[in-house]
């Protein structure tokens, strides 16, 4: 008889699911990558990423909904940082992760096709 295979629990998995989908958005990731590295506020990540500061803001919000960056206000400005260092840990492994797909290796060193698309 087969050893009994375990599941995730559901609510478990809709978490999973949803910070997934957050981390879907390059914008979000690079924001996080940025504020593993330095406190920041809206007007440097806007200048840092070249994009509209409404959506900064916009990703900033999503972060801190899910819990992964924080907020302190420092005199006039609103500084941001990682608040969850977990979450760099696994960006790092999909970066890892992505290093082997760009270079056509598996972990094993094998070649793989990376052509591979992927269904939104």
């Amino acid at each position: 008889m087969k050893e009994k295979l375990n599941l995730i629990y559901q609510a478990k998995l809709d978490e999973i699911s949803k910070i997934a989908k957050v981390l879907a958005n390059s914008t979000r990731v690079q924001i996080l990558y940025l504020l593993e590295q330095s406190e920041l506020n809206v007007s440097e990540l806007t200048d840092i990423l070249n994009i509209e500061q409404s959506n900064v803001s916009h990703q900033l919000q999503r972060l801190r909904d899910y819990q992964l960056i924080s907020q302190k206000r420092k005199g006039k400005s609103i500084y941001y940082s990682l608040d969850d260092p977990h979450i760099i840990t696994t960006l790092n492994q999909l970066m890892n992760h992505v290093d082997h797909i760009l270079l056509g290796r598996k972990h094993n060193g094998q070649l793989i096709d990376n052509t591979c698309e992927v269904d939104d």
